[in-house]
């Protein structure tokens, strides 16, 4: 029986810290301008301006709250404040970059008072966050979902009648769906040549279905504003399917070899072993090779980017390997280089 072991990749991530000291509630000159040292990307202007933004206004709210008798009269505009109610607790609360596999939307209005000229007290600011938090936990805690997450907090500014601005509240909630994998347990399929399933019926094979669910769940890139994407230089990379292992010797390509060529059932059948299902094992390890490993073992640069591969499911001597008998998942990976194009240089493209 062939053991599984699910391969996850790599996740980088860059992360950007600042201490700040405040001596009352409203902000003197360059209280909350943040020096990036250090940082390993250059941020831009708007991006500066958002974390400026955000750390002033979260240093209004907690000298407030620590200060509940302190009453400057200070105001703020309608808009301002409803934008960065949002932001802040968004960045305080959600987790927007988990997993979920089922969501749950919550929606209600609240209101807030406004004057002639359409700005709010801070203090009033103070309260009605409070109450957004108090309403949206409990939207969270009745979502139903055990692994749950928050996913974010849209907050819109509506009509003001009366001197009362109403702010509408849509909260999601987040089924965490860790781990996502394409195959299910009652899944199995024929290690090639497509024979269909492992009783030999129906369309494909465990190869094409592989191939299916990487490009099913190729990651998408987006160019920034003003640009498009252009590739050249495409490469093709082959793999036989056993130049790559796990730490525990397990191929992440299926590839099982035999010196006398005698290949069971069990050897070409990829299906549920345990717990885990043998073609989610070489989805990821696919992935792995494909995003991870190669790109490494190559030297390639960052914007060297998969576009396509072609998996086939073949019986054959392995000629890397002293021509032994092997069954395996042969690979041609497709590559090239990504470069930014601005808008407007070449036309966009069209259909054929």
């Amino acid at each position: 029986m062939k053991k599984i072991r699910i391969i996850t990749g790599l996740t980088i991530a860059v992360i950007i810290g600042g201490a700040i000291v405040i001596n009352s509630c409203t902000k003197h000159e360059n209280e909350s301008e943040i020096d990036f040292k250090d940082q390993t990307v250059e941020l831009s202007e708007e991006n500066q301006a958002f974390i400026n933004r955000l750390v002033d206004f979260k240093e209004k709210i907690e000298c407030l709250k620590q200060n509940p008798g302190y009453k400057n009269g200070e105001k703020i505009d309608a808009t301002e404040a409803v934008k960065s109610m949002e932001d802040l607790f968004n960045v305080s609360h959600g987790f927007p970059d988990e997993h979920y596999g089922n969501t749950k939307t919550d929606a209600v209005t609240v209101q807030i008072a406004v004057d002639n000229n359409h700005e709010v007290l801070m203090d009033d600011v103070v309260v009605k966050y409070d109450e957004i938090k108090n309403i949206v936990t409990q939207f969270y805690y009745n979502s139903g979902f055990t692994e749950k997450g928050f996913l974010l907090l849209d907050l819109e500014k509506r009509e003001i009648a009366n001197n009362q601005l109403e702010i509408s509240i849509r909260s999601v909630t987040g089924e965490k769906d860790e781990g996502w994998e394409p195959f299910g347990p009652d899944d199995n399929w024929w290690f090639g040549y497509q024979k269909g399933d492992c009783e030999l019926n129906g369309d494909g094979d465990a190869a094409i279905k592989i191939q299916e669910a990487l490009m099913n769940h190729k990651p998408l890139y987006y160019p920034p504003p003003g640009y498009r994407f252009g590739y050249s230089d495409y490469e093709q990379i082959p793999l036989f399917g056993h130049e790559y292992k796990d730490e525990n010797g397990e191929y992440l390509i299926f590839y099982i070899e035999n010196a006398a060529g005698n290949f069971t059932w069990e050897d070409k059948c990829l299906h549920l072993v345990g717990n885990e299902n043998e073609l989610n094992f070489h989805f990821n390890g696919e992935e792995t090779v494909i995003y991870w490993l190669l790109p490494n073992d190559l030297n390639k640069p960052e914007n060297w980017t998969f576009m396509e591969c072609l998996i086939e499911g073949k019986e054959e001597l392995n000629p890397h390997v002293n021509d032994i008998p092997c069954i395996h998942h042969n690979n041609d990976l497709t590559y090239a280089l990504r470069y930014l194009i601005p808008i407007g240089i070449i036309e966009p493209p069209v259909e054929l």
